[in-house]
């Protein structure tokens, strides 16, 4: 589109190179052990957390769940079954997350597994725990933060910090 508006080639290119990505949104936030971590922290809904999703070419390691806003999960469940390897399920939503899976039309008894953590602590280490060379892992909530943060800015620093600490 840039190059359409006639902006000069190296203009584009400098822009291109030097971008940053917006924190919180599919943030890569380390590589360890053959290992890709990223924070999406701000997918604080179904539709925010299933665009992350779709955004890897792969299954990944997905850590959900958050303050139940009552909000149905019904289109997330399909995705979650088409997208997710594992899924570590936390905060005040686990249950009904786990339901909306479960009763995707596209799942498959066991696929994805589906493991339960306390804190968001827990969930990064079994996300540790359960991890192989070429994994992805993501913290994609689907949900607000309020549970257990003070709001998804917050969750995505902790979410950091642990990963850091790994």
């Amino acid at each position: 589109i840039a190059a359409a508006m006639g902006v000069p080639f190296p203009y584009i290119r400098e822009t291109v190179i030097h971008f940053t990505a917006v924190e919180h949104r599919i943030e890569f936030v380390r590589e360890l052990d053959g290992v890709k971590w990223y924070n999406d922290s701000i997918a604080s809904s179904p539709s925010r957390a299933i665009a992350g999703l779709r955004s890897f070419s792969e299954k990944v390691i997905m850590i959900a769940g958050g303050y139940d806003k009552h909000i149905p999960f019904d289109v997330l469940g399909p995705e979650i079954c088409a997208h997710v390897r594992l899924l570590i399920l936390c905060g005040a939503t686990a249950e009904k997350i786990e339901a909306a899976v479960k009763s995707a039309p596209n799942y498959l008894n066991g696929q994805p597994e589906i493991l339960h953590a306390q804190t968001l602590e827990e969930a990064v280490r079994l996300a540790k725990q359960y991890t192989v060379p070429g994994d992805i892992v993501t913290l994609s909530p689907a949900c607000a933060a309020f549970d257990q943060f003070k709001n998804f800015m917050v969750r995505g620093e902790t979410y950091k910090t642990l990963v850091q600490g790994l």
